[in-house]
């Protein structure tokens, strides 16, 4: 359900911006989203589609991203690529997440939290 609602702010957001530099019609849309946020790209494409009907957005190009998880030991300083981070709940499973290299729950995910709107490639209108 997250999925709706974050897709209606990435879209109001674009359309603001678009708006306010001016465009005529948004070409494309960039998106990272970290695999330890639980969205899931194919829900995210299809709900931007459905807010960028009637706007200038209504034929951008949506670009999503992965972003892998990455968790830091603060202990040995190692880094490791958590796998399967989509099976993690984000809440309850924060303190169990150990280093693979010395067993440490000191850790801290360093990569895979982001929602990041990354680019807006719009066509300007013309001033003539």
């Amino acid at each position: 359900m997250h999925d709706l609602y974050i897709s209606r702010l990435i879209a109001q957001e674009v359309i603001k911006r678009a708006k306010r530099e001016g465009a005529s019609r948004v070409l494309e849309v960039r998106i990272k989203i970290g695999n330890f946020t639980h969205l899931n790209p194919e829900q995210l494409d299809f709900w931007l589609k459905e807010f960028f009907r009637s706007t200038l957005a209504q034929e951008a190009k949506i670009l999503i991203k992965k972003v892998p998880t990455i968790i830091l030991c603060r202990k040995c300083g190692y880094k490791s690529k958590l796998e399967n981070a989509d099976v993690y709940f984000p809440y309850f499973s924060l303190p169990f997440l150990q280093c693979p290299h010395c067993g440490s729950n000191n850790t801290e995910i360093i990569s895979g939290k982001e929602c990041l709107l990354e680019r807006i490639k719009i066509e300007k209108r013309d001033k003539g």
